[in-house]
């Protein structure tokens, strides 16, 4: 028994849609309006520190990982206006992971399947496939914020050359005082921004050893 004859081209559309049903475009397009006014939502009352609307809605998880991280990212320069979407996504990655790796602590590896022969065989949930994804994004992303003691090293050295070629580019808010002439510069620990911070980092060189 054949279905109702469907309409010519263009005649859908022109007809609406009954019963006030969305059609796939106007959906898709609802969608993306949508995300696109969460994107463009400005920090809540201007807190630069205030997680983007894009994660504050729907996603706890990646809600405390930038909570977590944002206000010492923002203490050492890495965190500006600009960077918030892209910190954005290694929260979102991150939280993958720990819920990721939440449930296949709960529920294990791998899970039972019925083969074609009628037994049973083990086989990797899905689940882990998604967890080793979502490492794979976070630990790209670390890089880029020197989120890993070596990266982090890395970006507090390449840094500590840019300012001293450029005083102030990245220490703003705390412009470096100038050294009076021939007083001596003040010692690594008490010098301010980035130069200091790195300075810290040293250690003394072992001694060799008889």
């Amino acid at each position: 028994m054949r279905g109702r004859k469907p309409d010519a081209p263009g005649l859908q559309a022109a007809k609406g849609n009954p019963g006030r049903r969305k059609s796939a475009v106007q959906k898709r397009m609802e969608e993306a309006d949508r995300i696109a006014e969460l994107l463009a939502q400005s920090p809540t009352h201007g807190d630069p520190l205030a997680p983007p609307a894009i994660i504050e809605q729907g996603a706890a998880a990646a809600v405390a990982v930038w909570r977590d991280l944002a206000p010492r990212l923002k203490s050492t320069q890495r965190l500006q206006p600009q960077h918030r979407p892209m910190f954005a996504m290694f929260c979102v990655y991150f939280a993958e992971w720990t819920v990721a790796n939440e449930d296949i602590k709960a529920k294990g590896l791998t899970q039972r399947v019925k083969t074609v022969a009628g037994g049973f065989m083990e086989r990797t949930r899905p689940i882990v496939a998604i967890r080793d994804r979502a490492f794979d994004m976070v630990m790209k992303l670390s890089e880029r914020f020197g989120l890993t003691p070596s990266d982090e090293y890395s970006l507090f050295r390449e840094q500590a050359v840019a300012f001293a070629a450029n005083p102030g580019l990245f220490d703003r808010e705390q412009p470096v005082a100038a050294v009076p002439s021939g007083s001596d510069p003040a010692p690594a620990d008490d010098q301010p921004g980035l130069i200091g911070a790195l300075n810290r980092m040293d250690s003394t060189p072992p001694t060799r050893l008889n």
